[in-house]
């Protein structure tokens, strides 16, 4: 339910006061998700900061890695609907069906550990996820030691930096109540995420001033 605070804390930079390094930026990545998520929009009031964070995020998940893009992001949809963020729920979980998730995949996701189309090095990432992104920290030498028997070093460092990444992200705009664009809630209404899952974006969602 929403609530008088239910909108976001901050407003966004002027796009147009950014430099021509921080607009190439962002029509790539337009180009790719058809938005630019409105966190970079607050970030950009301190370009240094959304610049590092940019290349941190464009290193760890963005880029072509050691593993596939659309796991990567069900690895971090996992970690953030541990931590309960709603903001980035919805974008993992879309980013995941735009590299090429299917729906069938998306659909176990929330009961993964009981389903087929996971294999074990999939449900053990998972499982780290999961438990990383508790306080204080779950991640135990047993999932370590299944994890270390489908994945290589390389591996396990992108898996973590994942969920380190959206740990931070989902700081970040759970505290600000950063609101969700409209493409992203078309996609989570047309995919029905409210009604497989409890999530709840009314913190993330513009409201109207009282006439």
């Amino acid at each position: 339910m929403q609530g008088d605070d239910a909108m976001a804390r901050l407003g966004h930079a002027d796009r147009n006061t950014l430099s021509d390094e921080f607009q190439e930026r962002f029509q790539t990545i337009e180009r790719s998700n058809g938005y630019i998520p409105n966190s970079y929009m607050i970030l950009a009031h301190r370009p240094p900061i959304l610049k590092a964070f940019m290349d941190l995020s464009k290193a760890v998940i963005r880029d072509e890695g050691t593993l596939d893009r659309g796991f990567r992001f069900l690895v971090a949809y996992i970690s953030s609907s541990t931590a309960g963020c709603q903001f980035c729920q919805a974008h993992n979980i879309q980013s995941a069906a735009r590299w090429g998730i299917g729906e069938d995949r998306l659909n176990a996701i929330w009961d993964y550990e009981e389903s087929d189309l996971f294999d074990q090095g999939e449900k053990a990432a998972f499982d780290l996820a999961r438990a990383a992104s508790i306080v204080p920290n779950a991640a135990t030498d047993e999932i370590f030691g299944r994890l270390k028997q489908h994945y290589s070093t390389a591996q396990i460092v992108e898996i973590v930096a994942v969920i380190s990444l959206f740990g931070w992200l989902n700081r970040f705009n759970d505290t600000l109540h950063t609101e969700l664009d409209q493409h992203t809630l078309d996609w989570a209404a047309t995919f029905g995420l409210s009604d497989k899952t409890p999530w709840d974006p009314s913190h993330h969602v513009a409201v109207e001033p009282a006439a």
